[in-house]
């Protein structure tokens, strides 16, 4: 399973079925993330977003029972093209590569999104606005954490679960780390940290995949 429902307090109101309100959803997805980068979360509210989208507010909810609404669907649309992404790398196309060149590839591929440095400024801070954040956060990072220590065990590491888990836990603690910054440094240091993770995966892979 790669997706969790969303809470029923947070879902849409009506699906859009036209292209035209399918737009206005992504409008007001936007506007909402760049609204939340200048201004932050809390600072954020509805009244604001429909002034930005240029939308009356009424049209907002229409579709967002509230801006906690809008920033879930946020936070759950990059998460899930996330794991997506990891279930495509387990495909057949991907099974004949050796570790470094999966893990280089998979490295890439999650950056590969221009909203990645966007996404993780824009979202630092939702995890402790409500429960189901929270719950929204965990499901991720177990997902990661099995889908890791899968690929880890296909490429021949035989230490315990535990010691795995808490390898994908001090590496995702990097990428979070990591994450935090790529919106406030040159794209030629963007790259250099980037290489920089991609050499501090590879030293704490080499002791549990070449031993």
């Amino acid at each position: 399973m790669i997706e969790l429902a969303v809470p029923v307090h947070l879902q849409l109101r009506k699906q859009p079925k036209q292209k035209r309100t399918q737009a206005l959803i992504e409008h007001i997805k936007i506007c909402t993330e760049t609204l939340v980068q200048e201004l932050g979360y809390q600072a954020v509210n509805t009244n604001a977003i429909a002034q930005l989208a240029n939308i009356n507010v009424k049209s907002l909810y229409e579709f967002f029972p509230n801006k906690e609404s809008i920033l879930y669907h946020i936070a759950d649309q990059w998460l899930l093209s996330l794991r997506k992404l990891c279930v495509e790398y387990e495909s057949e196309k991907y099974m004949a590569l050796d570790w470094r060149s999966y893990f280089f590839q998979l490295h890439n591929a999650c950056r590969a999104d221009g909203n990645y440095e966007k996404n993780y400024n824009s979202l630092q801070g939702l995890w402790d606005l409500m429960p189901e954040f929270i719950a929204l956060d965990e499901f991720h990072r177990r997902f990661l954490i099995d889908f890791h220590i899968r690929q880890f065990r296909r490429f021949g590491a035989h230490q315990s679960d535990e010691v795995l888990t808490t390898l994908c836990h001090f590496l995702m603690g990097i990428e979070d780390g990591l994450g935090l910054i790529l919106a406030h440094v040159s794209e030629e240091q963007v790259s250099q940290l980037s290489q920089l993770h991609f050499d501090t995966i590879c030293f704490h892979l080499e002791k549990i995949l070449e031993n």
